[in-house]
């Protein structure tokens, strides 16, 4: 195994708390965005994740098995891809 590789596997199992949805989530470091909304206890086939920084949203949108990294207290929101109700 190189240095590399031992870096990537310590980044890979290390253990984070982000926020979806307002509610804390363990997740890995290294991650997908669809495993963070499982984790969360969303259907990802349903929605998709959304980074928030500040005042910019990040979508995962479509991409849902990408490999992320996600870091202590971040903030995600999650979409639903169904039909939007009306009154």
């Amino acid at each position: 195994m190189t240095t590399a590789d031992i870096q990537h596997e310590e980044i890979s199992g290390k253990t984070v708390t982000v926020t979806v949805d307002g509610e804390p989530v363990a997740v890995t470091k290294r991650t997908t965005p669809n495993a963070v909304l499982g984790l969360a206890g969303i259907d990802a086939g349903t929605h998709y994740l959304v980074r928030i920084t500040g005042r910019h949203q990040h979508s995962f949108a479509g991409r849902g098995e990408e490999e992320i990294t996600v870091h202590e207290r971040e903030t995600f929101v999650s979409v639903s891809t169904g039909p939007t109700p009306t009154a």
